[in-house]
């Protein structure tokens, strides 16, 4: 992927007919518009400079600015999902003007498992938690797909609290609009049961920031898989038992 001058990246922004969710480098000292901060969520989450060999999930990909960076760090192969098309978000444009190698898949986080047949050494999960009705089936299955390290940010309801409560693994529904006045927006947890969540999905979590202090809304956890079965699987009534039932005696 080479590097754009900062006329053609001007021009390309200037021309473009979707919506910018993201911002990150798209040319020679020149960003795109949008107000999630890619360079920043990778600083804080730790994503290493160097990515030679690795191979990278980017999921909820929108403008495709975590892909295009993990593959501008070097890794092998990246591929980015969303559940909308790739124009949507211009996610193909960008592709194209930056001459990328980054396949995409339109596809729902539930899907990941049955339709992606490897794991990646490292998933990216930014800024989705959030949007999903089924947030602990979402983490289930994002953590079929993970090889090595998962980095999840997501909204944290820690600042709606009362401070006795503050350090509960808790989370809050919104039925409506109420989360940013977003109706996409149905959950969100505190820091503790996001770090819960990832534990009985079978990852060990360790939380790497929460902002703004004291009250965080934001957080970001890095997760590696744990090995064997996960820690629900033990315990929920929801998968098939896979046990064998000695047949009863026929009567005398």
């Amino acid at each position: 992927m080479g590097e754009r001058s900062a006329q053609e990246a001007g021009a390309f922004i200037e021309g473009a007919r979707f919506i910018w969710h993201q911002r990150f480098r798209l040319g020679e000292d020149v960003y795109t518009p949008g107000g999630n901060d890619v360079g920043w969520l990778a600083q804080t989450a730790r994503l290493p400079e160097d990515l030679s060999g690795k191979t990278v999930l980017d999921i909820g990909t929108t403008n495709g600015g975590a892909a295009f960076e993990a593959e501008r760090r070097g890794a092998r192969s990246v591929v980015a999902t969303d559940i909308v098309p790739a124009s949507w978000f211009g996610f193909d444009q960008i592709r194209d003007f930056l001459g990328s190698d980054v396949e995409f898949a339109q596809l729902s986080v539930y899907e990941l498992g049955s339709v992606l047949v490897e794991r990646f050494d490292i998933v990216i999960f930014w800024g989705v938690l959030y949007h999903l009705r089924h947030p602990l089936l979402a983490i289930d299955n994002v953590r079929e797909v993970t090889r090595e390290l998962l980095l999840l940010e997501t909204a944290v309801a820690d600042d709606q609290l009362p401070a006795e409560v503050r350090g509960a693994a808790l989370a809050r529904f919104y039925r409506g609009d109420e989360l940013g006045q977003d109706p996409s927006n149905w959950f969100s947890p505190t820091v503790a049961a996001v770090l819960d969540w990832c534990s009985s999905a079978g990852l060990a979590p360790e939380l790497v920031a929460a902002w703004p202090p004291p009250t965080p809304t934001r957080c970001m956890v890095a997760a590696t898989p744990v090995p064997g079965e996960p820690e629900y699987s033990r315990v929920s009534y929801e998968r098939a038992l896979r046990c064998s039932v000695a047949a009863a005696p026929a009567d005398a």
